[in-house]
């Protein structure tokens, strides 16, 4: 046999090798597709724009939770950018402070819309004891206050309404100018 015999024959094995695996590539790659191709269009544009801020390094761990937050039983999502990571900017999404956490709600339509977002360092859903639409809480912190607070809200049937809001800021100890009232 002659080498260029060796080089086609070599060759013909690999093309024939790679016809064999191609279709199990391509099934493998539909199932990586990413998370967002399963989100209605307005969640699956803010993953898709925050993928575009991070071109390099993107990571996505569950950034988006799926809960009934109105409380007739469709979905709704809660998007946290907390859960983000862009490698080559780590404080793009949050560093070590607030973002805004997003809500969409699916409306008695079947319309998913982006109702708004809190600026928040985390949140917590709890269930109504009464049935109905869920509370969220958020632990707010904005710059111009010294202390953050603990933020309720709850979906009205046409937007989420405060319930509470209640400040994080430390009373004085045995109360105010106590070392004065000697």
């Amino acid at each position: 046999m002659r080498p260029s015999n060796g080089f086609r024959y070599a060759a013909l094995r690999l093309a024939t090798a790679s016809l064999i695996l191609l279709p199990a590539t391509v099934a493998d790659a539909k199932e990586r597709q990413p998370a967002e191709a399963s989100f209605p269009q307005p969640v699956a544009a803010w993953l898709a724009q925050a993928r575009q801020d991070c071109p390099a390094g993107f990571q996505n761990h569950n950034a988006v939770e799926s809960i009934d937050l109105t409380g007739d039983g469709r979905p709704g999502y809660i998007a946290n950018p907390h859960n983000l990571v862009c490698a080559g900017e780590p404080h793009l999404f949050s560093g070590d402070g607030p973002a805004s956490i997003e809500l969409f709600v699916t409306l008695p339509s079947g319309e998913v819309v982006h109702t708004g977002g809190v600026r928040a360092l985390g949140y917590q859903v709890m269930p109504s004891p009464q049935g109905g639409a869920p509370t969220l809480a958020f632990q707010t912190h904005e710059e111009n206050e010294r202390a953050g607070s603990l933020d309720t809200y709850r979906w009205d049937g046409h937007n989420f309404a405060m319930l509470n809001r209640n400040s994080m800021a430390a009373p004085p100890v045995n109360g105010p100018d106590a070392e004065y009232q000697r």
